[in-house]
């Protein structure tokens, strides 16, 4: 039996005054490079960041599992072969995904985008639960869009905005105006909270490598949402109010790589983790006053 809960769907249209945040970056790696980053102890015990593998289900991507790496409000979420439990995204290896501060500001942005000439795509994401009864239960989660970038491209763009049904489901506390609060959100959904002994703190710069074409789609969807881009010799750079993203024109097989710079609550020289041939991390790259990480994620080609 299926049921049906009737938790509102916001359907205002609310112009943003800021930029959409950085809310996570998805990764797709093979299943020896999955394997080592769920064994690698500076991930499973929670020395780099909160640390969970855990399995979904929605009405967009089907069943899947992913791991993620939780920092403060943003997240590293990886999956074997493919994006989700299905093929929708199969041509996606990696994705940044945006997420606003307010209920409703999702519409604003439909109407910017429409404004530009931007295509997209959008739905109310509904997530499946499994029913004492057997049966399979649906309410709404997020409301999901996809600016389109032209052609195949391996790394994707997307916004997503909760739906305050959920948030109020599993506790995640509002702030001020009802703004949906990032941070409270993982701590809801994880049942911990981030500490001062975790090293992460957050993504503050995705590097990704792309073709020019879909450079300059980018370039027009994320100053239409309101970042700061500016034009660099070999790409652009783009500028929110909590990262920086750089898109890096390149043509060969190395487009898809994503490069995500952390934040770090304290130097830790000298620590390499290899994840096989596709992905590895490096703790403070620049030396030992260096409270940065850089984990870097060559394009999975079977996802593409």
């Amino acid at each position: 039996m299926t049921q049906h809960r009737n938790n509102e769907i916001d359907s205002r249209d609310v112009a943003f005054a800021t930029p959409p945040h950085l809310d996570h970056v998805f990764l797709t790696v093979g299943a020896e490079a999955l394997k080592l980053i769920n064994e690698c102890e500076l991930l499973r015990g929670e020395q780099f960041s909160r640390f969970a593998t855990r399995s979904s289900e929605s009405s967009l991507l089907s069943s899947y599992t992913a791991t993620r790496a939780y920092g403060k409000n943003t997240v590293v979420e990886i999956f074997q072969d493919r994006f989700g439990g299905n093929d929708t995204f199969i041509e996606h290896c990696a994705g940044i995904v945006l997420s606003f501060d307010h209920p409703g500001e999702m519409k604003g942005a439909h109407r910017e985008l429409r404004s530009a000439g931007i295509p997209f795509s959008s739905e109310i994401v509904q997530r499946v639960t499994p029913t004492a009864d057997g049966g399979r239960n649906r309410s709404p989660w997020y409301e999901f869009t996809r600016p389109e970038l032209g052609g195949i491209s391996p790394v994707a763009l997307f916004l997503h905005e909760m739906q305050p049904g959920f948030l109020a489901e599993i506790g995640a506390k509002a702030g001020p105006g009802g703004r949906q609060d990032r941070s409270e959100r993982f701590n809801a959904a994880l049942g911990r909270l981030h500490t001062a002994d975790h090293l992460m703190e957050d993504i503050a710069l995705v590097t990704v490598r792309l073709r020019p074409a879909r450079i300059e789609r980018a370039s027009a969807i994320l100053s239409t949402l309101g970042y700061e881009v500016s034009t660099m010799e070999s790409g652009i750079r783009v500028r929110g109010i909590d990262a920086e993203f750089i898109f890096l024109a390149d043509e060969s097989p190395r487009e898809g790589t994503v490069e995500l710079t952390i934040k770090m609550a304290r130097p830790a020289p000298g620590r390499r983790f290899d994840f096989g041939s596709e992905s590895f991390l490096v703790l403070s790259p620049a030396g030992p006053d260096d409270c940065s990480a850089l984990w870097t994620f060559l394009p999975h080609r079977k996802a593409l």
